[in-house]
């Protein structure tokens, strides 16, 4: 295992920073409502010098526990079964930012990163022919560092715009900084939660995208999320649970998570795809955890 310095990293003292905790304290909106993502729980849990690294965003030593190099290789050669594109071998990993990286002669340097969003992009393309189409247009939800907008950028050729979105100010920041540093902004602009409505017009997009965030929210913030998506007119929506096969919020930190199909069904969405991330029982098994994708489409 191997994680890279950076040589330039985002600051806590930078001005853009403190703009945006400014803005979204100001803003006042359901949107940036939080249960996980406190303010408490992103200064214990986030370093900025290693945003990458095992941290809020992606677990990755945490996450794979005992064994890890085995699961890590487990892992990659499920991916590269599941990958007809190539895209493991073409995106590939470089470490930065304190991402924790495993190199096998096999597959060279994989992440959790690299993993995830390969696998992710091949759900997509296999359902909807997202590698194929011309003038995509995305918004994801909890857009975290950029983690998948980087590699969207990387893969997807005829890809529109990847609008990344988010209610935590720190992730919007982050998100800024790694998506320039990586040469993608242009086509990935980081939208602040106060420039929605300005930003993404109705009809805009053609999907939108949340891993790993609605579980993270309260119940109004993702509501109010679905509502947003509902009024941008957008017609597929993509998530991931934290917790199994059903969408859910999270009401208290740890302890209770509330049923979110309710709100989907509210706002128009619903489920058309269901299936395990990892699609052979036995790998899921060895790899651990218990996530699925899940496809919605907007009925009216």
């Amino acid at each position: 295992m191997s994680a890279t310095p950076s040589p330039a990293a985002p600051s806590p003292a930078d001005p853009r920073l403190a703009d945006l905790r400014r803005r979204y304290r100001e803003l006042r909106s359901p949107l940036t409502g939080t249960t996980h993502w406190s303010p408490e729980f992103v200064a214990r849990d986030l370093d900025l010098a290693t945003f990458r690294g095992d941290n809020c965003y992606v677990w990755q030593g945490r996450y794979f526990g005992e064994a890890e190099r085995l699961k890590y290789y487990v892992y990659a050669d499920y991916v590269s079964r599941h990958d007809p594109r190539g895209l493991l071998a073409a995106l590939g990993e470089d470490g930065a930012f304190g991402c924790q990286t495993h190199t096998f002669e096999r597959f060279s340097t994989v992440s959790r990163d690299l993993l995830d969003s390969v696998n992710e992009i091949s759900f997509l393309d296999r359902h909807l022919g997202l590698l194929g189409r011309q003038g995509t247009t995305i918004i994801d939800v909890g857009a975290g560092y950029g983690r998948l907008a980087h590699r969207m950028v990387q893969a997807v050729e005829g890809l529109g715009a990847y609008f990344c979105a988010d209610g935590i100010p720190e992730s919007t920041y982050v998100c800024e900084f790694y998506l320039r540093h990586r040469g993608a902004s242009h086509r990935a602009p980081t939208v602040a939660a106060d420039e929605l409505h300005e930003v993404v017009a109705p009809g805009a997009c053609h999907l939108a995208i949340n891993v790993h965030s609605f579980c993270e929210m309260p119940y109004a913030a993702a509501d109010a999320w679905l509502g947003f998506l509902a009024s941008r007119r957008v017609p597929l929506l993509f998530t991931v649970p934290n917790f199994g096969p059903h969408p859910t919020a999270c009401e208290e930190v740890g302890t209770r998570q509330r049923d979110l199909m309710p709100a989907f069904a509210a706002h128009g969405y619903r489920l058309v795809v269901r299936e395990p991330a990892i699609l052979e029982p036995d790998v899921q098994e060895l790899v651990g955890g218990d996530n699925h994708f899940l496809l919605f489409a907007l009925a009216r």
